[in-house]
């Protein structure tokens, strides 16, 4: 009888033993290292800066969206990252399509709040100076408000050259300078200096050079 209540104790405390093996949480207190793959089932905590790499490129992947305390998501369907704060970036940034590296932005630009791209009709306006090296090429009617200067180069302001040119220009005075003189020359509409017509209209007479400064 006591061989018979020995082996079924035995039997039960095997039993627990092995139960016990497979449900029990296991605290260690010093580094795991394996060569093969860590399969964990349940939430992972992890106190401490961690580092996740492959063997030769130090690429961390991941399978799904990834999410960051809630604003900033990667799909995984395309790659697109979507953040509902602000992106901060120290450095250059290099922003290109695949093809035509083309960076397109939906809504008005700003530029450190003086450059503004308004995104209705392209218009640029700048309170600043825009500066341009290199030929530019207006196409449509342009508005210059204030005064305009012209320099250097060969020929600053061209009209259209042909002999059937339907262009205009509309100035009050027109002064400029002789090749060889510092002297102010400016160009006279009628007989003399003394101009008698001042109000727009048709005048008869002459077109004379004569020193001096406009306007006169």
């Amino acid at each position: 009888m006591t061989k018979i209540i020995s082996v079924v104790l035995s039997v039960i405390f095997g039993i627990l033993v092995v139960s016990l093996v497979a449900n029990a949480v296991t605290t260690i207190s010093t580094n795991i290292a394996t060569d093969g793959n860590a399969t964990i089932t349940g939430t992972l905590g992890v106190t401490g800066h961690t580092t996740l790499t492959t063997a030769s490129s130090t690429i961390t992947s991941q399978t799904g969206n990834f999410l960051v305390n809630g604003y900033a998501t990667t799909t995984a369907t395309n790659g697109n990252i979507a953040t509902a704060g602000t992106l901060t970036v120290v450095g250059h940034s290099t922003f290109a399509t695949a093809s035509s590296t083309i960076t397109s932005q939906t809504g008005n630009f700003l530029v450190n709040g003086y450059a503004t791209t308004t995104a209705t009709n392209g218009n640029i306006a700048t309170a600043g100076t825009l500066t341009v090296t290199g030929a530019s090429t207006l196409t449509g009617a342009s508005t210059l408000t204030g005064d305009v200067t012209m320099s250097g180069g060969d020929g600053a302001l061209v009209i259209t050259t042909s002999n059937s040119a339907t262009s205009t220009i509309q100035v009050g005075c027109v002064q400029m300078f002789a090749t060889s003189t510092a002297t102010a020359v400016r160009l006279l509409f009628h007989a003399s200096s003394t101009i008698s017509t001042t109000v727009s209209g048709t005048a008869a007479g002459y077109m004379l050079w004569g020193y001096g400064t406009c306007p006169f």
